[in-house]
């Protein structure tokens, strides 16, 4: 490489530093002057434009002062009254023969018959215009337009005056005047054009036909028309100004008017900025030969004593401190080679220690095989010190097993030149470590091997970590659940044996594969970018086309470099969603009939409700009727197989769109779909009854049954799946307290009446919540109606908006609600302390209370019985409990120990409403009771009925026999007490003694009578 002076350096530095600020200042100058010509040029052009619009509309507004004055020429308008063409054509001619129309090159006028007259100047000859028929169009008067005329192979544009003549004694148009001035090859146009602007070339044209041009040199017009588009107006060149102007007379077309022009400002300055640049050019070159010289000067003495001082720098030890130099710069410059060689001195300082600190075990041996350089990390391993291993050879330190690799690898580096490494297990105090050894050759300046290097990393830690990565690898591959690994780019890098095989796809389609799954489901890498983890059911497409469910868990795994990995799991769930079926059919089929339960028969409503049709949906609730019955008699095999022909029956009595569902129970549904008329569901429903009423044979057993089915139409009786089946339950309820086996559609009296009832419940809770019931007491009276043996605890309710409430309205509602439970216990304790208060006061009269079959099976009905006795001190014998006939005696054995307690408390027993159930002497017989209490539908129609008489007479023969004592309830009528008095009845009870009363008046019938004890 060829070495330059440093003089000569700063020379031509210096020569292009004042060149380029020559340029520098001299450029700005040339742009703001060439953007100031371009302003210019533009105003000009400008100036120009308005000039070119007066001058032609002087002179075209000339040409139509010239025809007004023609059109009122006497002599004209004598010539077209009299219609006179030769004297038309003279005042033509004397027109255009003059100096005024030397402009015109054409007149036509026409009289008030459209017959035109034409006269022509001599510019037209040799051109073929269609005045006459030109005339014929139509253009708007008193002004000029443009008029286009295509020949076979010429194209004239002729603008247009059109003038009315007016006959001025009339006020009558009497013909017209057409002036025409042709613009093609119009010199005096041309002329004044080229004069005003002063161009090289000038031309008119109409879009792309040139009507006239002229040029002042040849090819002047071929640089003008070959410049195309010129935006904005002007188009500026090296040497020309092109310029595009428009032309519009009146209401004529735009034309355009092209000039070239020449552009001698901006030649004028172009040569200017190139003479003042060579000026510049040759004072740059004096000023760089005289800087150089003084810079050689100045600098050569400072550079010879730093050149000294770098060629005396000793090869070891710390150089010298550099002085001298007569430049800032050179010093500086000194001071950094100082501190350069301090730096290398401490940069072998630092290596030292590097190989001292190393964690590896660094050596250099000679060919000799002799140590020259260990670290501190070798040595100690074979317990010496780093001095006491060099010199020694390999034998010395090494044991005969180590020895053989090290042979072997120095023999094969010494053989190759190249680098090599290898695995050495050596006995550490740590225990065996495994060392990865890396040998290297040291070559001399000359390019001869010198040495051998070498460093022993500890991969003890590593090969650990890949054992667990073997073992982490092998799971990978065996493991059950197929697992694939995709790099950022979505591409597979791994994939373990059970994918392949649970998607059936070969090893080059993974990727493929896993392209069209991610396609498949995209939220699963978009979830993957908010949070680390994602779980759910996907459809994993296999090979052959067939879908396996399974369970998926993607994982986002982010490498040190910043690389996204994604790891996504594939478990089958086949058989998981076998299992789900099989749990989804039993969560939505009824397990005996396989018919749909509740679940199903809504969503198929809600399905079917939602649907945009004018057709009639209709819901049956079907209870069957004395099924419990049934059930008991035979048992719940019984029943069950009752049930599964139920659901035969029901599917052979509906249409296959039809749906049968059963709710639970002996309740079934059916929802009618696309009934075309209303009247069309009671036929399907008595089909139904029908079925339903037909025997059954069970075995060796036959039943019989019936149905009670509520009917509620879609959009009449409820919109959505809630209310629809709730009406349809309501009019089924309707139809069995009808008297079962009826159909019954629902209508707006069915749900008042279950409003009235649903908000009677909640009123009658509050009541019983808030103390607001009251008991009356009906008396109860010897056969003779002259003695008061006691009084029966009835319970009233005055309703805050309803007045009072029946008791036959409110007690069934608290039978239904459970709420009877605590209304029995408060007219429990209630008659407990009204009769305490009447024995306290002398009148020893007993009250007798009634207990509901709830009751009968709260397990804390005997506290309730004597804590109210113990409570209120109401003796045990003054306290009769009233139980209902029926109940009792279908659960007799239920109920023997429970009422045998209360017997044994000493309270008295009465059995109600005898004669309405079993009426069992057996039965009767086995109960611990002492009363025997006659309903009062048998002592309506005594005496007369001779039914009722030989009822009412047997029962109370046989309640004697057994030392009963008997009551007839509902006495109204002195005829009455008679015959039971003559029948040997204990008491009487009913309105003929005295109704339900407070417990005032009750006193003051108690004051009447002469009390005595029951």
């Amino acid at each position: 490489m060829q070495k330059v002076r440093f003089s000569t350096v700063i020379l031509l530095l210096v020569l292009a530093l004042l060149a380029a600020s020559s340029a520098i200042l001299l450029t700005p100058a040339y742009l703001g002057s060439e953007k100031a010509l371009q302003h210019e040029i533009k105003l000009a052009y400008e100036r120009d434009q308005r000039a070119l619009n007066s001058l032609i509309e002087a002179r075209f507004k000339n040409i139509q002062q010239i025809s007004q004055e023609v059109i009122k020429a006497r002599e004209l308008r004598w010539a077209l009254n009299a219609n006179e063409p030769k004297m038309i054509s003279r005042v033509i001619d004397t027109l255009l023969a003059g100096e005024n129309g030397q402009h015109i090159d054409a007149i036509v006028i026409e009289n008030s018959d459209g017959v035109p007259t034409v006269g022509t100047n001599s510019s037209l000859l040799g051109v073929q215009l269609p005045l006459e028929k030109i005339s014929q169009h139509y253009t708007p008067s008193a002004t000029w337009s443009s008029v286009n005329v295509e020949g076979d192979s010429e194209y004239y544009s002729v603008l247009r005056l059109t003038l009315p003549v007016v006959d001025e004694r009339f006020g009558e148009v009497i013909g017209k005047m057409h002036t025409f001035v042709l613009l093609n090859d119009n010199y005096w146009i041309i002329g004044q054009l080229q004069s005003l602007f002063g161009s090289q070339a000038i031309s008119l044209s109409l879009g792309s036909h040139v009507l006239d041009e002229l040029e002042g040199a040849a090819g002047q017009l071929h640089n003008l028309h070959a410049a195309g588009l010129i935006s904005e107006g002007v188009l500026t060149t090296e040497n020309s100004i092109l310029r595009e102007h428009s032309l519009r007379i009146g209401s004529s077309e735009r034309y355009s008017v092209r000039t070239l022009l020449p552009n001698n400002a901006y030649l004028a300055l172009r040569d200017a900025y190139i003479s003042n640049l060579s000026y510049a050019a040759l004072l740059v070159m004096v000023l760089g030969i005289v800087t150089m010289l003084v810079i050689q000067y100045l600098t050569r003495s400072s550079l010879s004593y730093l050149t000294q001082y770098a060629e005396q720098i000793p090869e070891s030890g710390s150089p010298q401190p550099f002085r001298g130099g007569r430049f800032n710069e050179f010093v500086r410059v000194g001071n950094a080679v100082e501190k350069m060689l301090l730096r290398i001195r401490d940069r072998d300082k630092h290596l030292s220690s590097i190989i001292d600190h190393s964690p590896g075990l660094i050596f250099i041996k000679g060919m000799d095989q002799r140590y020259q350089l260990v670290n501190t990390r070798l040595a100690e391993l074979f317990n010496l010190t780093s001095s006491q291993m060099i010199g020694k050879r390999d034998q010395g330190v090494l044991s005969d097993d180590l020895m053989v690799s090290v042979l072997k690898s120095d023999q094969q580096l010494l053989k190759s030149h190249h680098p090599t490494q290898y695995e050495m297990k050596i006995e550490t105090s740590k225990g065996l470590c495994t060392f990865l050894v890396s040998k290297f050759p040291i070559f001399c300046d000359q390019g001869n091997l010198e040495s051998i290097g070498g460093i022993a990393t500890d991969i003890t830690g590593i090969k650990q970590v890949e054992d667990q990565l073997r073992l982490a690898q092998q799971v990978f591959a065996e493991t059950g659940e197929a697992i694939i690994v995709l790099d950022e780019e979505h591409d597979v890098l791994t994939s373990n044996r059970a994918f392949v095989e649970m998607s059936g796809v070969n090893e080059c389609d993974i990727t493929v594969a896993a392209h069209k799954f991610l396609a498949a489901y995209p939220d699963i890498l978009h979830q993957l970018e908010h949070a680390k983890r994602w779980q759910g059911e996907c459809s994993l497409e296999c090979a052959d086309g067939s879908s396996l469910p399974v369970l998926v868990s993607a994982t986002l795994l982010s490498s040190m470099e910043g690389k996204n990995r994604y790891v996504i799991l594939f478990r089958d769930i086949t058989n998981l969603k076998i299992a789900e079926q099989r749990l989804q059919r039993l969560a939505l089929y009824d397990n005996l009939t396989g018919l749909p339960n509740r679940s199903l028969f809504n969503q198929q409503l809600e399905k079917v409700l939602n649907r945009d049709t004018q057709l009639i949906t209709a819901v049956l609730f079907i209870d069957l009727d004395r099924f419990k019955s049934i059930n008991d008699t035979y048992g719940h095999s019984v029943g069950d197989q009752l049930l599964l022909q139920v659901a035969d029956r029901l599917r052979t009595c509906v249409n296959l769109k039809d749906s049968v569902s059963r709710l639970g129970g002996d309740e079934f549904t059916v929802i009618l779909r696309d009934i075309p008329d209303r009247s069309q569901v009671e036929p399907i429903a008595r089909r139904i009854t029908t079925a339903l009423r037909k025997p059954y044979d069970l075995g060796t057993i036959r039943c019989f049954t019936s149905a009670s089915i509520g009917v509620a139409i879609a959009g009449k009786d409820g919109e959505d799946v809630d209310t629809l089946t709730r009406h349809a339950d309501l009019a089924m309820y309707q139809a069995k307290a009808q008297g079962r086996d009826i159909i019954q559609f629902f209508d707006q009296v069915i749900n008042a009446r279950h409003q009235q009832r649903h908000q009677y419940e909640e009123d009658l809770r509050k009541a019983v919540d808030n103390n607001a019931l009251f008991v009356v007491y009906q008396p109860r009276f010897d056969i003779s109606g002259q003695h008061m043996r006691g009084a029966e605890a009835l319970v009233r309710w005055s309703h805050p908006v309803h007045g009072a409430v029946s008791p036959a309205e409110f007690i069934p509602i608290a039978e239904a609600s459970n709420l009877i439970v605590q209304l029995g216990r408060f007219v429990l304790f209630e008659a407990c302390k009204q009769a305490s208060a009447w024995n306290a006061d002398g009148y020893q009269l007993g009250v007798s209370v009634n207990l509901s079959p709830r009751q009968l099976h709260e397990r804390d009905l005997v506290k309730d019985i004597s804590r109210a006795l113990s409570e209120t001190g109401l003796p045990p014998h003054l306290l009769e409990l009233e139980i209902t006939e029926t109940h009792v005696m279908e659960n007799i054995d239920q109920f023997l120990p429970l009422l045998n307690e209360i017997r044994q408390m000493g309270v008295t027993l009465a059995v109600d409403d005898f004669g309405t159930g079993y009426s069992s002497l057996m039965y009767l017989k086995k109960l611990p009771v002492d009363i025997v209490k006659i309903d009062r539908s048998f002592i309506m129609d005594v005496p007369g009925d001779t039914d009722d008489e030989n009822l009412v007479r047997a029962i109370i023969s046989m309640s004697h026999s057994l030392r009963l004592r008997v009551v007839a309830e509902g006495v109204e009528t002195e005829e009455q007490q008679q015959f039971l008095c003559n029948l040997g009845c204990d008491q009487l009870q009913g309105f003929l003694f005295g109704r339900p009363d407070s417990v005032t008046q009750l006193k003051e019938l108690a004051d009447q009578q002469i009390a005595t004890p029951l």
